[in-house]
Parts: C-alpha cells; sequence; structure tokens
C-alpha cells in the first residue's frame, strides 16, 4: 500500500472535499479539459454581458435628449437687527409705474431676397457636379436635374455629364430663379440622346 501525499491526510484526490466517500461520483461532472463555453461561469458571464448591452441599447446613451427639470431653489436669509443712530423714516407712497401699452407700429419688413441678374453659362458637355458649382457661383443655389435615359436619381453628381439645359446660354437670367434650372444628364461613359 502506497503513502498518501503530504498534506492529504485520507488518501482521497485532491479534487474531492474531505468528507466524501472514496468511490462517490465527484461534485462537478467536469473533466479536464472541458471547452471554456461549456463552463458554468462562462454561462454567466455571457448572460451580464448580453443584459448589459440590451440595457444599453435601451436607454440610448444619449442623456441630452430627455431634458432635466429645472430645479427651483428658494433661498431664505435671516439678517439680525443692529441698533443704529439714525431714525426710522416712515415709508413713502409712490406712485406706480405708468402702464405700458402696446406699440401699434410693426416689424420692419424682412429684407428683400437677393436677386440674381446674370447670362446663362453654357453648361453642355461638362460634369453635372462642375455645372452645378459655376451656376452657384452666379447665386442660383438650387438646380435640378434629370436623367435623360430613364428615372435614375443621381446621387453622385461627379458620376454624370450635362447633355441639355432649360435655360439657352447667353440668354439673361433674374429675379428669384431657385430651382428653375434644369438640367438634363446621362451617366459618364453613356451618350447623349
Amino acid at each position: 500500500m502506497t503513502q498518501p501525499p503530504p498534506g492529504n491526510p485520507t488518501g482521497q484526490p485532491w479534487y474531492l472535499p474531505q468528507g466524501q466517500p472514496p468511490g462517490s461520483p465527484p461534485l462537478t461532472t467536469l473533466k479536464k479539459g472541458t471547452p471554456v463555453y461549456l463552463r458554468p461561469w462562462f454561462a454567466v458571464l455571457a448572460l451580464v454581458l448580453v443584459v448589459g448591452a440590451i440595457g444599453s441599447a435601451l436607454k440610448g446613451g444619449d442623456d441630452e435628449g430627455t431634458p432635466a427639470a429645472a430645479a427651483t431653489t428658494t433661498v431664505t436669509q435671516t439678517v439680525t437687527a443692529t441698533p443704529s443712530t439714525q431714525p426710522v423714516l416712515p415709508p413713502v407712497a409712490s406712485t406706480p409705474p405708468p402702464a405700458v401699452t402696446p406699440s401699434t407700429t410693426t416689424a420692419p419688413p424682412p429684407p428683400p431676397a437677393p436677386v440674381v441678374d446674370f447670362a446663362m453659362p453654357s453648361v453642355v458637355g461638362m460634369n453635372l457636379q462642375d455645372a452645378q458649382d459655376l451656376i452657384q457661383t452666379n447665386g442660383v443655389f438650387l438646380s435640378l436635374s434629370h436623367d435623360l435615359l430613364g428615372t435614375r436619381n443621381q446621387l453622385v453628381d461627379s458620376n454624370w455629364q450635362v447633355c441639355d439645359q432649360n435655360i439657352a446660354p447667353g440668354q439673361r437670367v433674374t429675379g428669384d430663379v431657385e430651382g428653375a434650372i434644369d438640367l438634363g444628364v446621362v451617366k459618364l461613359e453613356e451618350t447623349c440622346p
């Protein structure tokens, strides 16, 4: 018979608690080399992380969206009177300030919209982005464009070329023309119809 190792007088394996009869199954059923994701502590950790992520998503993490209620603070100050040699004067009745009557003047009219006056440049054959930039230098910041070969949207203006324009080159453009200039376009690799 072999001697038990020092520090283990019963000779039981180290993973069995003292007092557990030999031959009974160990308290844990995990074998050595069990993957980490099958261990109980890993499931608890995963659960905590999932609950934390859901809570963070529900809260949104943005405290600016919910304005805090304004706090009202009332301050009361106690002043102890000190005797003085100055005489106390009775309060003097004062007349109330005159009531303010609403004025009949109106607010100044808003400044007139800037009026443009320029000769329409020729933008046929230009890149759509460059054509829009040229039109914007004349003070018109909203110009329209439409696909001549279909109903595609011009998401990246630099991928399109101008084939026609609704205002002839050299024609005088005056007044409020925001959105009145319309350019017919096709993709760069396509030919104008």
